[in-house]
C-alpha cells in the first residue's frame, strides 16, 4: 500500500512539472493552492495532500526555479517551515532541520522583496532552525512545552540580538517575552 502511495506522489510530481501554474498576478497558482491546503490542515479541515506531499512538491518547484515573486517564496516557506518534529532520547528533534533554514531564506527574500507579511516569519524560521540544531534561538519566537511542569517555556534566547532587531520583524522585546514565558535552562530542550 505504501509503495502505491509513493508511485502516486511520483506521478503527481511529474504532472506538476509539465504544466505552468501561473496566475495573471504572476503568482504560482499551485503554491497558492498548497499554502491554502497547509492553512486548512492547520484548521482541522480535510485536504487533498499530506504535509509530506506538500513539502516534496515545494522542493520540486524550488528545484525547477518556479518561485518567481515574493508571494511564491512566502508560500513555499510557509509549507517548508511545517516540517515535523519527534522525540529522540527524551529530546525534541526535527525530522529535517534544513527545511527550516531554507524556509528562513525564502521568508527573508520575500520580506526584502516587499512582502511585509513575511516579517515575523523571518525571525520565527531562523529561531526554529537554531532551536533544533544549536539548542538556542536568536529572537525569542520559539516555545517548547515542558512535559514535567506542563508549561510553555522559551527556548534559550541569544542575548546578543537587540530589541531593535526584534522589532524590525515584529517580535516583542526580550524583557516582554520573559514576562510572558519562563526561559529554559540551556541544553534542556
Amino acid at each position: 500500500m505504501k509503495k502505491c502511495h509513493f508511485v502516486h506522489l511520483g506521478l503527481s510530481l511529474i504532472f506538476f512539472s509539465c504544466f505552468t501554474f501561473i496566475e495573471v498576478s504572476g503568482q504560482n497558482k499551485l503554491l497558492q493552492e498548497l499554502a491554502q491546503e497547509d492553512q486548512d490542515a492547520r484548521g482541522g479541515k480535510t485536504v487533498a495532500r499530506t504535509e509530506e506531499e506538500r513539502i516534496k512538491i515545494v522542493l520540486s518547484l524550488i528545484g525547477q526555479s518556479e518561485l518567481k515573486v515574493p508571494e511564491d517564496k512566502f508560500n513555499a516557506a510557509l509549507i517548508l517551515q511545517r516540517t515535523g518534529v519527534t522525540y529522540c532520547e527524551k529530546r525534541l528533534v526535527s525530522i529535517s532541520p534544513y527545511n527550516y533554514l531554507l524556509a528562513h531564506y525564502l521568508f527573508t527574500s520575500a520580506f526584502e522583496g516587499g512582502y511585509k507579511e513575511a516579517a515575523y516569519l523571518v525571525a520565527a524560521s531562523i529561531d526554529r532552525y537554531l532551536t533544533f540544531t544549536q539548542g538556542y534561538q536568536k529572537y525569542g519566537t520559539n516555545r517548547i512545552f515542558n512535559q514535567e511542569t506542563g508549561k510553555e517555556e522559551l527556548v534559550p534566547v541569544d542575548r546578543k540580538t537587540s530589541d531593535s532587531e526584534r522589532a524590525k520583524y515584529g517580535v516583542p522585546s526580550l524583557s516582554e517575552l520573559l514576562k510572558r514565558y519562563p526561559e529554559q535552562a540551556p541544553g534542556r530542550q
